[in-house]
């Protein structure tokens, strides 16, 4: 099974330059749920995505490492890699991004964490979840 997960990174309180970024809450939420829903399959594959237009620069797969801490917290089982986005101008070039991958690695479902005070504009404003149901007719799972 290939889930795509889209992550946003956020500054976190620190004065360590290497904790100086975390996985944001929502995104969080939904690597936890994806890895207890799906955990158990044998041949689990998890791509990730930083959902950003911007670029930081911090130490490589910094996301991945913080899935692959969760997923042995919950004892799943799971190959987790990291497709790298760089130089994008827009968020619609992000858009296009993740539906390319989606079509190109062919992603079974997708999982995206949400802030609940922008689950409608999730939803209802062209948004990427909306564009991969219509475009790519990929199961898109919304965690709150």
């Amino acid at each position: 099974m290939r889930l795509l997960i889209p992550f946003d990174i956020v500054p976190v309180e620190t004065q360590v330059p290497q904790s100086a970024f975390g996985v944001a809450p929502a995104s969080e939420r939904a690597v936890r749920y994806a890895l207890e829903i799906f955990g158990d399959h044998d041949d689990l594959e998890i791509i990730a995505v930083q959902l950003t237009a911007d670029t930081i620069d911090l130490e490589e797969n910094m996301g991945v490492a913080e899935m692959r801490k969760i997923a042995d917290e919950l004892g799943a089982n799971a190959e987790i890699s990291m497709h790298s986005v760089q130089d994008l101008e827009s968020m619609a070039d992000l858009r296009q991004e993740i539906l390319d991958i989606v079509a190109q690695e062919d992603i079974e479902t997708v999982v995206m964490g949400y802030e609940e005070d922008s689950f409608a504009d999730a939803m209802f404003t062209g948004s990427t979840p909306e564009q991969i149901l219509e475009e790519r007719k990929t199961p898109v799972v919304l965690v709150p």
